[in-house]
């Protein structure tokens, strides 16, 4: 039996999937993974079905058969929403073979038997053609590939691969849309979790102070991505100097290139301060529209989605 599991590459910080021994403990994998937190996530689980069935009523409309592509299917949930939505067929891909034995039981218990395959390989190894995995590429492609960073867990060589291989060209995508945005902020809190600060510790002799050496003390380190639930961040912590810009977006209905690139955007302050922290969450528009959207944004932030 062939077990692959997700691991961050030290030196990229990279999302890759490797092949583990067969004595592996994969029942710790899956404890350590969010599959329960995202069944239980009831306004992600929402606005995926709305999305799915807006998509599925769309290539109805043109009279054409609703062929659905799950990338990182899990465990079968947004196929099983496709395939109550009116979907001809799914095609369920999952590399992690224990959840995709999962993925199998789950589908069949729930009557999808007929509607739903679920193949277990990494999309980028699925082929399409009489004897392929697929029959034919689908016309609605639906994934949930994302992680706090939008974009960490290999997610563009898989939508690349997709769009050369498994789907049709001007194909459906659930979500259509994804949307960076990046704020400044002043945080003395955030801003110690890059910088070594004096230590005061109770001695025999009275308080002493540990104090880091100048050349550390001037090192401005390597700036590094603090996964944080912002939500939960006082608002006594930080002090906001620039209003919300968007960073990038990503349609994912057209071919996506996954080669290196960088984006350029200008700060305007609102007010003085010491520029610390960029501050960073994305929304996901499930629709062409931006009718049903799924937001990361703050609580001091209404609403970020740049086409609602």
């Amino acid at each position: 039996m062939r077990i692959f599991c997700g691991r961050a590459n030290p030196t990229t910080g990279a999302m890759e999937w490797l092949e583990e021994d067969e004595n592996y403990d994969y029942h710790q994998e899956i404890a350590r993974s969010r599959y329960a937190d995202m069944l239980h996530d009831k306004d992600r689980n929402v606005k995926y079905y709305q999305g799915i069935r807006a998509a599925v009523s769309r290539v109805k409309e043109r009279g054409e058969k609703a062929i659905v592509l799950d990338i990182g299917t899990g465990t079968g949930l947004l196929s099983m929403m496709a395939a109550s939505a009116g979907a001809d067929f799914c095609y369920a891909v999952e590399v992690f073979k224990p959840m995709a034995n999962a993925a199998v039981k789950i589908v069949e218990k729930n009557g999808f038997r007929d509607k739903i395959k679920v193949i277990n390989k990494h999309s980028t190894e699925v082929t399409v053609g009489p004897d392929g995995d697929m029959q034919c590429r689908a016309n609605i492609l639906v994934t949930e590939l994302f992680d706090t960073e939008l974009i960490g867990e290999g997610a563009l060589p898989s939508y690349e691969h997709a769009h050369k291989y498994l789907v049709q060209e001007g194909c459906e995508a659930v979500p259509h849309r994804a949307t960076v945005y990046v704020q400044l902020v002043e945080s003395k809190r955030m801003w110690s979790w890059n910088k070594l600060f004096p230590i005061h510790v109770e001695a025999e002799d009275g308080e002493k102070v540990i104090v880091s050496p100048s050349e550390v003390e001037n090192c401005p380190g390597v700036p590094s991505v603090c996964d944080i639930q912002l939500n939960q961040m006082p608002s006594s912590d930080f002090t906001i100097l620039s209003d919300v810009v968007p960073m990038f977006s990503v349609d994912f209905s057209k071919p996506v290139r996954s080669a290196s690139t960088y984006y350029r955007v200008q700060l305007e302050p609102v007010k003085s301060g010491k520029a610390q922290v960029v501050l960073s969450w994305w929304d996901i528009d499930m629709d062409p529209s931006g009718m049903i959207n799924c937001t990361m944004a703050p609580y001091w932030v209404k609403s970020t989605s740049a086409f609602q």
